[in-house]
C-alpha cells in the first residue's frame, strides 16, 4: 500500500521507498525520518487532498500526493 492511500485516523508502518524513486528523493525521505519501521499517521488533509500533512516521530511533514505515492506502508492494527 502507498502512503497517499492512508486514511485519516489509521496508523501505518513504513516498509520502504519505491525502487523507481530518484536518489535525491530517496535521500530526502530518509533525512525526514521515512525509514522502515517508522510509525506514521495522517495529521490533516488540505481541502483538495493535496498536500496531506503526516505525523512521524512527533513531527508534522506535509507531502504532495505524487511524493507520498513513493512511500510504501503497511497498516498498523
Amino acid at each position: 500500500m502507498r502512503l497517499s492511500n492512508l486514511e485519516k485516523g489509521k496508523r501505518a508502518i513504513i516498509k520502504g521507498i519505491e525502487k523507481g524513486c530518484s536518489a535525491e528523493k530517496h535521500q530526502r525521505f530518509l533525512d525526514l525520518g521515512f525509514v522502515p519501521g517508522a510509525e506514521i499517521h495522517v495529521h490533516s488533509i488540505s481541502p483538495l487532498r493535496d498536500p496531506i500533512a503526516y505525523s512521524i516521530y512527533n513531527t508534522i511533514i506535509s507531502l504532495r500526493r505524487e511524493d507520498a505515492d513513493s512511500v510504501l506502508i503497511t497498516i498498523d492494527n
